[in-house]
């Protein structure tokens, strides 16, 4: 009989994704600013806040790099990078993508992904009839796991559907949904090194550019047109991203 691998079960993702949290955090550093890291996190649980995982706690954080990119581990662990907040011209956009990431986070794509490497990733045994990732082993061998996924992308249909879910959460919370819509476009507007990681993740601009229009269309009228704020955004980012590019 073939293996089988026991469901993580919602403690064990939220242990493995403080394991994955701490690996990105480890790889960029976070950039100790209390000020926007609350800002960040106001705009984040804003947006969770429309269709949350009542036994999840969103944590939002700013990666201190100028890559343009953001990372939702499992469990409710969330990174934006410095280099992606200085493409971004409101507060929309950044809810557009903070609402992306936890799009990932309620759909349990990291945890599934694991799932689907256990066999091979976590050294599971053709013997063994059922095997749960439990113990420091296979923990840190599940840790492993989803911090590669991430870092070599997920499936091309869970980055559009979590586009998708960037638009109803961001346009439920009252924001313009075209805000994650106008962050894809401003990607390109990055050096190529600094996106090279996003591009490799995530499918092609126009495809997502695409698909988020059509979603926008299929909202209802009254929430195509929510808050830009892009006087606040800046005035919270003022000194951090110098607005022309990445602040240090």
């Amino acid at each position: 009989m073939g293996a089988a691998v026991v469901p993580i079960s919602t403690e064990q993702e939220i242990e493995i994704g403080r394991g994955i949290a701490a690996t990105i955090a480890g790889h960029y550093g976070v950039l100790p600013d209390s000020s926007l890291t609350a800002y960040v996190n106001l705009v984040g649980t804003t947006v969770a806040a429309v269709d949350p995982r009542p036994e999840v706690a969103y944590r939002f954080a700013v990666l201190d790099t100028d890559d343009v990119n953001a990372f939702a581990a499992p469990g409710g662990y969330i990174f934006v990078t410095r280099g992606a907040l200085a493409i971004m011209e409101d507060e929309a956009m950044l809810a557009g993508v903070l609402a992306h990431e936890v799009g990932h986070i309620n759909e349990r794509d990291v945890v599934e992904e694991i799932q689907s490497r256990a066999r091979t990733e976590i050294g599971i045994g053709e013997a063994a009839e059922r095997v749960d990732i439990t113990g420091e082993e296979y923990l840190q061998k599940a840790v492993e796991s989803g911090a590669s996924a991430l870092f070599m992308g997920l499936s091309r249909e869970d980055e559009l559907a979590a586009d998708a879910y960037g638009v109803r959460a961001a346009a439920g919370a009252g924001y313009d949904p075209a805000g994650l819509l106008r962050f894809v476009a401003a990607i390109s507007t990055a050096p190529a090194e600094k996106r090279s990681l996003l591009t490799k993740t995530h499918p092609d601009a126009d495809d997502r550019i695409t698909a988020i229009e059509r979603r926008i269309a299929e909202l209802p009228p009254g929430e195509r047109d929510g808050v830009t704020a892009s006087e606040r955004f800046r005035e919270r980012l003022a000194g951090e991203t110098g607005g022309a590019g990445p602040g240090r």
